[in-house]
């Protein structure tokens, strides 16, 4: 089967320096995948290029099988940064016009996108009178105008309200379940968590991460550290002990005795120091009450790349 997006060895360059460097990745049919990253990490440079808006230095993109760009875009639909539109028409108009670019697109479809965003009751409305967040919904109805198979999307809560947030994601979530392949990028990292199951996470231009959602944040047999909790009636003296080992970190005190964190290949240590300093304790146990979110695991990811700057 035929995947529905191809993104081989995709590269950038502005003179000497890379905006986008060597990226591949596959999206298949009803995929909802997150794009993270720092600004000037190369998000909207790569979306650029996938939707033929730019050629890329090297690399190729294919859509539902053929090259990108060409006839295939129809089964794109896309919202690129900041969308814009004619302000002296309505959201409708707006709507109608982009139909007629774009060719075979019926008037029930401009009304179907007009109530798929929400914004059915204010279409007759001048977009001048719209606010941030109304353009936001709009570009998607215009996104979503040729039935796409592939819809991306460009930080497309900006400006929303958190009730509009909490729509979009459902929204987002309804085209997967349709079978439309949705790619967004997105700084509301709390947001991609609830709706993409799978996340891509790029910096300086190189794709750092490819891997499911719950595989990102669940626990792994081979994380280099691990929190431990102690039990034992005599915390004080447990924490007196741990302090002096630099090996120990993130020590707390609980009802029970000891929360802290260590290498995990240095467990096997902790057991005989508390013996040889005096310290009884009655079980000592992996802590998976401690909670890893998107935006800690992201942080941890890009680690001390930093910032690209520069380019979006």
């Amino acid at each position: 089967m035929t995947a529905v997006l191809e993104v081989n060895h995709l590269s950038k360059k502005y003179g000497s320096r890379a905006a986008v460097n060597d990226v591949s990745f596959t999206l298949e049919a009803g995929e909802v995948v997150g794009f993270l990253g720092p600004n000037g990490a190369g998000k909207t440079t790569t979306m650029r290029m996938i939707a033929g808006l730019i050629s890329p230095t090297s690399g190729d993109v294919k859509l539902l099988g053929q090259a990108v760009p060409g006839k295939t875009l129809k089964n794109m639909g896309a919202m690129i940064e900041e969308p814009s539109f004619y302000p002296y028409l309505s959201g409708r108009d707006n709507l109608r016009y982009a139909a007629k670019l774009h060719g075979n697109i019926p008037e029930k479809r401009v009304e179907e996108t007009l109530e798929l965003t929400g914004m059915k009751a204010r279409g007759s409305d001048r977009v001048a009178k719209y606010s941030q967040g109304m353009r936001q919904r709009l570009g998607l109805a215009r996104a979503l105008l040729s039935s796409p198979k592939l819809l991306m999307l460009d930080e497309p809560a900006n400006g929303l309200d958190p009730e509009g947030i909490a729509e979009l994601r459902e929204v987002i979530r309804g085209f997967g379940e349709q079978g439309i392949t949705v790619f967004v990028s997105s700084h509301i990292l709390s947001e991609v968590e609830k709706f993409a199951p799978r996340v891509l996470i790029i910096n300086r231009g190189t794709l750092l991460r490819d891997t499911s959602t719950h595989h990102l944040l669940a626990p792994t047999a081979d994380s280099a550290d691990a929190s431990y909790h102690l039990e034992t009636t005599d915390a004080a003296k447990a924490l007196e002990v741990l302090r002096r080992e630099s090996w120990i970190q993130n020590l707390e005190t609980t009802q029970a005795g000891v929360r802290l964190r260590l290498p995990r290949a240095a467990a096997y240590r902790l057991a005989p120091l508390l013996v040889q300093n005096g310290v009884m304790f009655t079980q000592m146990q992996r802590d998976t009450s401690v909670q890893t979110d998107l935006e800690s695991m992201y942080l941890e990811v890009i680690g001390d790349q930093g910032n690209a700057g520069g380019v979006k």
